[in-house]
């Protein structure tokens, strides 16, 4: 995680594979029922770390689900198209205080050969963040960069009917640095 922006890991307090922080008891039920789930699956060699391969589907940038809403506003979109025409040329965007919510579908899908079916793992990640005092920089139609205001988050990780991650509603800090430059996004 860069010190500019924030991740899905750290908002929801997800263990870090390296760190030596005792997982929640949401997590732990979580891996319980992963660990009954996947006793069925006849394995052809060792079981990878599927916990290790959760935590990296939430290794994804705040800004980055941010970007890809503000890409179906009407207005923004607008401003990407017209940002086109002149590449060299920058835009500044100041957006009104909004809310942005989303839900996300992240999955690992496992394979095996000679199984038909495969046994996914998908979560929905319910996200809502109420943005106020952003400006977005418009360059050669793309985001280049993100002026941060004030960002109030709440969100919910669910595996099926289990909450694994609960992140009641407060402020957070985009790490004290005033821009975000796009890099290259994980997807989900």
């Amino acid at each position: 995680m860069s010190d500019s922006s924030i991740n899905l890991r750290s908002l929801f307090s997800f263990p870090d594979q390296d760190a030596p922080a005792a997982p929640s008891n949401q997590w732990e039920e979580f891996q319980n029922r992963l660990d009954r789930e996947i006793k069925t699956i006849k394995w052809p060699a060792a079981m990878p770390d599927l916990v290790s391969k959760i935590g990296e589907l939430f290794d994804v940038e705040l800004p980055d689900l941010l970007i890809d809403s503000w890409k179906k506003a009407g207005e923004i979109q607008e401003a990407l198209e017209e940002s086109k025409k002149a590449p060299g040329q920058v835009t500044i965007l100041e957006l009104a205080g909004h809310t942005v919510t989303s839900d996300y579908h992240p999955y690992i899908e496992i394979r095996i050969a000679g199984v038909p079916l495969p046994k996914r793992i998908q979560f929905t990640v319910g996200l809502s963040a109420t943005l106020k005092g952003i400006e977005l920089r418009i360059k050669g139609g793309e985001i280049a960069e993100i002026e941060a205001g004030s960002c109030e988050f709440e969100g919910k990780v669910k595996y099926d009917d289990l909450t694994i991650a609960d992140k009641k509603p407060g402020p957070i800090r985009l790490r004290g640095l005033p821009t975000f430059r796009k890099q290259e996004a994980k997807r989900m």
